[in-house]
């Protein structure tokens, strides 16, 4: 905020004199903070508390956080004092222009100035760390929400869980997905789908699948995502028998496949050289099957299915250990080979010496080529030489 608000006995965070002109180098954009702040000033005097909310609210919309002083300014100089509404507006602004740090600030100054956050408050914040990667920060103010006494909500829970999935981290992920589900928060195909999407990605079958089969038992309706990222996660590791029954069950769900998990499918299919199977699949994605989508009761193929396929490093070690046994088994099996003839002191037979390898040939090429190189450098070491000599003698004359 600006120093007119602290003047007037509201102590509000300190403003970073960077920060109005930090991204703006260009003459327009102070022109037109110039053009903002007079159109406020041109208000109507009796404008009340929510013509400012209004504009905090566009400010959001257009990610104009560098507007916001301008806004509390004004409100100073009418004697409006900012309520919770107004700092939630100027949070979210920040939110929306993803400044996290910046959103942070005002929820720490609403804390300290008995300006009670609520769930709007806490849920911009989390949103805008987790929006910018910043997920051991957006977890902690979901932690420090609850810990307030603030309900979470749904979508409290699924930024995070959001996010964490986004970097990889499934354990966390599902940690704050359970916490949802013990603290009967309302979940969604959202909750469900980050997880299993981030297990699918590390091509976690049992997991993904796990997931999925709680998503469908609590009665929540899976999309076309929620099967996908498990098909794909069972195509790419070879598991064509289970992709295949992911397929059946997503086609009598009443569910078309995308693009993306056709393409998957098929190019597995190819592959394998495996037609018959890829009409088949073309069917269920194309939902041109009737027999499933009756809903005729599909039974799960046991893991791992016949045509499981290792992994290209499962199959680079055994290739290399097979490889390294057999030449063992090679080299204990050779013998030195010998001649018939005796030693003439009747000794064991003499062992037949190895031909030798084959050498190289002389190349007189590049011998001749360094030799002519060696030449230069002698010359060149002589004739600076004289010069050095003859610029001594030519100093002391």
């Amino acid at each position: 905020m600006v120093s007119n608000l602290q003047e007037s006995g509201i102590d509000v965070p300190e403003r970073d004199g960077n920060n109005r002109m930090e991204g703006r180098h260009d003459k327009d954009r102070r022109d037109e903070d110039a053009r903002f702040t007079h159109t406020l000033s041109a208000l109507p005097r009796n404008s009340g508390p929510g013509v400012f909310t209004s504009i905090l609210g566009k400010l959001a919309r257009e990610r104009r956080w560098w507007d916001v002083d301008a806004v509390f300014s004004e409100m100073s100089a009418r004697n409006i004092k900012p309520n919770r509404i107004h700092l939630n507006a100027a949070i979210n602004v920040f939110a929306k222009a993803r400044r996290p740090q910046k959103a942070e600030e005002w929820l720490i100054w609403m804390q300290d100035n008995d300006l009670k956050p609520n769930e709007v408050s806490y849920n911009s914040v989390i949103n805008a760390c987790a929006q910018t990667g910043y997920v051991e920060r957006a977890e902690m103010w979901l932690g420090r929400m609850l810990e307030a006494g603030v309900q979470a909500n749904e979508v409290s829970y699924n930024s995070v869980i959001n996010a964490c999935a986004q970097k990889g981290r499934v354990s966390r992920a599902e940690m704050w997905l359970e916490k949802m589900l013990a603290a009967g928060v309302k979940t969604d195909a959202f909750s469900y789908n980050s997880v299993i999407n981030a297990c699918a990605q590390r091509r976690d079958i049992e997991r993904a699948e796990t997931w999925l089969e709680k998503m469908l038992s609590e009665g929540i309706q899976a999309d076309e995502v929620s099967y996908s990222s498990v098909i794909k996660a069972c195509v790419q590791k070879g598991e064509l028998d289970l992709a295949g029954y992911w397929l059946e069950r997503m086609a009598a769900a009443g569910l078309q496949a995308n693009e993306v998990t056709y393409n998957t499918v098929a190019g597995a299919c190819l592959a394998a050289g495996d037609k018959e199977r890829l009409e088949r699949w073309r069917k269920l994605m194309r939902l041109e099957d009737n027999d499933v989508l009756k809903h005729v009761p599909l039974e799960k193929p046991s893991r791992p299915s016949s045509c499981t396929t290792k992994n290209l490093d499962e199959v680079d070690q055994d290739i290399l250990s097979e490889t390294l046994t057999k030449r063992a088994d090679e080299m204990r099996r050779r013998k030195p080979p010998v001649d018939g003839r005796k030693k003439e002191d009747g000794g064991a037979p003499r062992k037949i010496s190895r031909p030798r390898k084959e050498e190289k040939p002389f190349d007189r090429a590049n011998v001749w080529m360094w030799a002519r190189l060696l030449v230069v450098l002698v010359v060149v070491q002589l004739l600076l030489a004289v010069w050095s000599d003859y610029a001594v003698q030519s100093a002391k004359s």
